[in-house]
């Protein structure tokens, strides 16, 4: 069977980036990650892309994987253009949060209970997506 995961993440943008969502996305297909974006859930009118997986075979080398995190990848590429340029028009190198458009979390979970991969970005907040374990028996 191989060992599985869920895995979740999410691509939001905020009312600073709003206007910014569309071009997101477009840009996001024009880079082939068209099948990424198809098996997430895209919500127009509150500028959020989800994507939920369980118990999925999530290797980096499986082309399926690689799409969702060139996706990821793109957001990470948006948050830091926005570095790049709050540094060239002030002078500084650190951005406040609020400043970015946008935001994420990827969250992975393994099979093994220590095997937990969290990662974010840009404006985000920490309630979006949580991660809980359960005891499960077989008498309840």
């Amino acid at each position: 069977m191989g060992y599985r995961s869920d895995v979740a993440y999410t691509i939001r943008f905020n009312e600073k980036g709003k206007d910014l969502f569309e071009t997101f996305l477009a840009e996001a297909k024009s880079k082939d990650l068209g099948a990424a974006l198809d098996e997430c859930e895209i919500d127009m009118n509150r500028k959020h892309i989800n994507f939920f997986a369980d118990s999925q075979k999530w290797y980096d080398t499986f082309p399926e994987v690689q799409v969702h995190t060139r996706l990821i990848e793109l957001a990470e590429a948006w948050i830091a253009s926005c570095d790049h340029i709050h540094a060239k028009e002030t002078g500084e190198v650190s951005v406040n949060v609020s400043d970015y458009p946008l935001g994420y979390i990827f969250i992975r979970i393994g099979e093994d209970t220590d095997d937990i991969a969290t990662e974010f970005g840009g404006d985000y907040v920490w309630d979006w997506m949580q991660v809980s374990r359960q005891i499960v028996t077989d008498w309840q």
